[in-house]
């Protein structure tokens, strides 16, 4: 499974409420940087169960849709909207990087 394929059933996975099932795309080794708005400054998690945690714990109606998209190879690159209930939806670049059909590292950053 390439990175696009990887990517959009990852999304579609988070947007059926099967986000248990979207972390098993994450390698074991994977990594997640989210940049705070605002800031300079980057949060990584390091490893499928922190990663996996940080989408768990989104909560109920938790949800990340594709604005525009470019595959680069093993990496994807989109504009996405990050929506949670009670908080304003968000605009995002994700990277994606992809290898053997796993998620091997993502990295947020407010657009």
């Amino acid at each position: 499974m390439g990175a696009t394929e990887t990517v959009d059933l990852f999304f579609e996975l988070i947007n059926d409420d099967l986000r248990e099932k979207a972390v098993e795309l994450f390698a074991e080794n994977a990594v997640l940087g989210v940049s705070v708005p605002g800031s300079d400054e980057r949060t990584n998690l390091r490893g499928r169960e922190k990663v996996g945690g940080w989408f768990i714990r989104a909560g109920d109606g938790f949800r990340m849709f594709t604005n525009d998209s470019r595959n680069m190879g093993a990496s994807y690159v989109a504009d996405v909207t990050v929506i949670r209930p009670g908080v304003q939806s968000m605009q995002v670049e994700a990277n994606f990087r992809v290898e053997n059909g796993e998620i091997v590292a993502l990295f947020l950053q407010p657009n």
